[in-house]
């Protein structure tokens, strides 16, 4: 990359002589002439990078660069949900006491909650009070410059995941909003954009008041509040719990715990890159445009992918197209969603469609559910080994690794399978995976169901014990003292 950079800007000195003024400005250090060929040159750079990759993996990205760098385009970021618990609290002192919303609670292995609101407990009185599992962090800066565009980057504790900020302008008083990549922001208008470079670190980008956004102001004071968590929070693991500051001696007396069954929200860890290839699959074209076609899959997806096992949504015309016609179904969409945590779903619902609501307001209060239904995949795996292979072990082998790659909480079964898996891909995974099927004698092959009874969306497609048939049988080698190739 650097000798490509190194070939543009000689490229820019040899033919720039056409220009005699501006050559004369190039060789000079013109700021104002090397600044702007200097940044189409990394532009270029960017770009040639990208169609590199782009000619190697043109359809499936399979890379970790490509498809994180897939991600950052689309502007996915590494953002966690907070696991949020009803926690019980026993008032065991003879007066009233009262938290305040966002008082600090140790569940005992040093992770903090946050009390969501607050609650007064007269003597001998017991409560269930909302908590959220996240900390939040208060950065004040001070901006050193009049600057379009001006970035601030963002610093984050290594042991906890980012998940969610808050950005306050305290020398006007305004309260930024966050607009991804300034869709639809007014001139003047107090919002702010995140972006990252690596799905580690991330940036805030303010406005220009001449383009989008509002320019930042030499001397005005930020204060960015940046929550944190640690994401998906085993529900076994939590028992007692204890206020982090104590303040009177009447605190001393109460008693905190979490009582199983109070679960609100199991809590969400940042997408992996299994699952951001997944999304990478997705055309660009849907990147926040969930509006375009109907197509929310990719948006829920994108927010809720580690919050469930399998989910679909769809709009009126796949509904016609699987279900028949209705007047019922015109400008609704269609869901249907299993959580990973059962008592969770009815919050997954809820938080799935305000989702689907901010991005089309139309849709508001217009997503219908639809129960799930279970629909094991049958497929069959037809084979011979050769007389070194034990049969039984590779049929255990196989029972496995279909069940691993394919099962009911795998990825691939988290999305509808509308044709069923793909054939080609079991197998490539089954030879690249199974050693007996590596030699030159040994081979299967795989098929699978051939009904009439169309896969619907709201129908689980999935591998189960009961769905794989394994037949293997020896090869004619066996019992031949000869070479074989």
């Amino acid at each position: 990359m650097t000798l490509e950079r190194s070939k543009l800007i000689a490229s820019i000195g040899s033919n720039i002589n056409d220009y005699t003024e501006i050559a004369e400005r190039w060789r000079a250090g013109d700021p104002t002439v090397r600044a702007m060929l200097t940044s189409i040159v990394e532009t270029v750079v960017w770009l040639s990078r990208d169609n590199d990759i782009n000619i190697i993996e043109p359809f499936i990205k399979s890379k970790d660069r490509t498809i994180i760098a897939d991600a950052i385009n689309k502007g996915i970021l590494p953002v966690a949900t907070p696991c949020q618990h009803l926690i019980t609290i026993e008032n065991h002192s003879e007066h009233t006491i009262s938290l305040s919303q966002g008082r600090q609670i140790d569940d005992g292995t040093g992770r903090q909650w946050r009390l969501m609101s607050s609650t007064t407990l007269i003597a001998g009185e017991t409560k269930k009070v909302l908590a959220e599992q996240s900390e939040i962090n208060r950065i004040t800066m001070t901006v050193p410059v009049n600057e379009p565009f001006y970035n601030l980057t963002v610093a984050t504790t290594d042991d906890a995941y980012f998940a969610g900020i808050g950005v306050t302008n305290t020398t006007t008083g305004e309260i930024y909003r966050h607009t991804p990549k300034f869709m639809n922001a007014g001139i003047d208008e107090p919002v702010y954009s995140i972006h990252s470079d690596d799905l580690t670190n991330l940036s805030i980008t303010f406005g220009d008041s001449v383009r989008a956004g509002k320019t930042v102001q030499a001397g005005e004071v930020y204060e960015v509040a940046i929550t944190q968590c640690y994401g998906e929070v085993d529900p076994n693991g939590l028992k007692q719990a204890a206020l982090v500051n104590i303040y009177t001696n009447d605190e001393t007396k109460l008693n905190l715990y979490f009582h199983q069954g109070d679960m609100v929200r199991i809590g969400a860890n940042p997408l992996t890159v299994a699952q951001l290839r997944l999304l990478a699959s997705f055309p660009s074209m849907y990147d926040r445009n969930a509006v375009f076609m109907g197509n929310f899959d990719f948006l829920v997806r994108w927010h809720f992918m580690n919050r469930f096992d399998y989910m679909a949504i769809w709009n009126e015309t796949t509904h016609e197209k699987y279900y028949g016609a209705s007047l019922d179904s015109i400008n609704h969409l269609n869901l249907t969603v299993v959580a990973k945590y059962d008592g969770e779903r009815e919050q997954l619902i809820k938080d799935i469609r305000q989702m689907v609501a901010r991005a089309d307001s139309l849709l508001e209060g217009r997503v219908r559910v639809k129960a799930v239904e279970d629909r094991p995949y049958q497929i069959a795996i037809t084979g011979r080994l050769a007389a070194v292979h034990d049969i039984s072990a590779v049929q255990t082998q196989i029972k496995e690794l279909l069940l691993a790659s394919y099962g009911k909480k795998s990825l691939a079964a988290s999305h509808p399978n509308i044709d069923g898996f793909n054939l080609q891909e079991i197998a490539t995974r089954i030879r690249t995976s199974i050693p007996a099927f590596q030699d030159r004698i040994s081979d299967f092959t795989v098929s699978g169901e051939t009904s009439d009874n169309l896969i619907k969306p709201h129908q689980w497609v999935f591998l189960s014990e009961d769905s794989i048939t394994v037949n293997l049988t020896r090869t004619a080698d066996t019992g031949n003292a000869l070479w074989t190739l």
